[in-house]
């Protein structure tokens, strides 16, 4: 195949505990846009400013929108922000727990994990 056949990315999806509760949560501590919630279905789409649409599913199952890398859980989820202090010290404020916060040279990388038990990371590059 020698030409593209994918255009960009339409929407990511990850586990939640409870979709409404989810949603609400994303988007006060988070700043995402409520764009529909499906109680019937279990399910909602949100939107940044900019990006893909995040879609959450509620699930009783044992999962979480991470993955291992030597043992260490990493986030599938990288956000971009330009203000990554006043995040970390709201998040804090909220008893969210903070996994990692520190300066990695390139720029700032915050990871927090949210009620339903996800790694969510958050970079601001040093300009």
């Amino acid at each position: 195949m020698n030409k593209a056949v994918l255009k960009k990315l339409e929407h990511m999806q990850i586990p939640v505990k409870h979709v409404s509760e989810a949603a609400q949560w994303y988007a006060s501590h988070l700043g995402f846009q409520v764009l529909g919630i499906s109680e019937e279905h279990r399910h909602a789409f949100l939107q940044l400013q900019e990006g893909p649409m995040l879609m959450l599913w509620e699930t009783n199952d044992e999962t979480y929108a991470n993955f291992t890398v030597h043992g260490q859980t990493m986030p599938v989820l990288l956000y971009n922000t330009d203000q990554i202090h006043v995040l970390r010290d709201h998040l804090i404020e909220h008893g969210v727990e903070i996994t990692f916060y520190q300066n990695e040279g390139f720029g700032w990388v915050l990871k927090f994990i949210d009620p339903s038990g996800n790694m969510w990371g958050v970079i601001q590059p040093n300009n």
